[in-house]
């Protein structure tokens, strides 16, 4: 009788391990949901710079530049987040400069193939806020790993990032800064007898990090 009892032990054990063992499954799940932000209150804003000027004010020789003028712009996003855009001109073939023109923005024709002149930006005073009810904290800004902390030239091949240092972004809700315009106009429209216009247009691509 033991030894009946000895042999059905393994005979027990081995029909339990041929069971199906129980799992679990776990899943993980959720959805990636970048930030939600607006530019000075809108999806897609229009940021006008007018400028009005005579031929007489222009010198009898090179081109004339015209007192910049500077607009705020601010970003608002729903969560925290870091902030960097990119710049595209849209007439970027009226340049009218030699060399390099990275840092110039075009301003259109006139005579079908005479280019108006060129214009800069400047983008001065960065400053964010943790939220909508926080006070601005004055920061500086990111390009090609050069870091300033009152003005930058804004360039056409380079990412801008509002920056707290050389190797650390800014984070927070509310972006904000000052972009000053510049014109200068070709020299050549001082004898211009028909009309010319200003026509710069360039798109301001915001990018946001979660």
């Amino acid at each position: 009788m033991f030894k009946k009892s000895l042999y059905a032990l393994p005979l027990i054990f081995i029909s339990c391990s041929a069971l199906s063992a129980p799992v679990a499954n776990l899943k993980v799940i959720g959805e990636i949901v970048p930030p939600t932000c607006t530019i000075n209150g809108l999806s897609n804003a229009n940021i006008e710079y007018v400028f009005n000027v005579s031929p007489n004010l222009f010198p009898d020789t090179a081109s004339y530049q015209l007192d910049g003028i500077s607009k705020k712009i601010q970003i608002i996003c729903d969560s925290t987040t870091y902030l960097t855009f990119n710049a595209q001109d849209n007439r970027e073939n009226s340049v009218n400069i030699g060399g390099t023109t990275n840092y110039a923005f075009g301003l259109g024709m006139f005579d079908t193939d005479k280019k108006v002149g060129y214009y800069i930006i400047n983008m001065k005073n960065p400053t964010v806020q943790a939220n909508n009810q926080s006070g601005e904290k004055q920061v500086g800004m990111l390009a090609n790993n050069t870091y300033l902390d009152d003005e930058m030239i804004v360039t056409k091949s380079y990412t801008i990032a509002w920056a707290a240092a050389q190797n650390q972004l800014a984070s927070g809700q509310v972006f904000s800064a000052e972009f000053e315009v510049t014109p200068y106009l070709n020299g050549n429209l001082k004898n211009h007898t028909g009309d010319a216009s200003l026509d710069g247009h360039a798109t301001l691509t915001f990018g946001f990090a979660i």
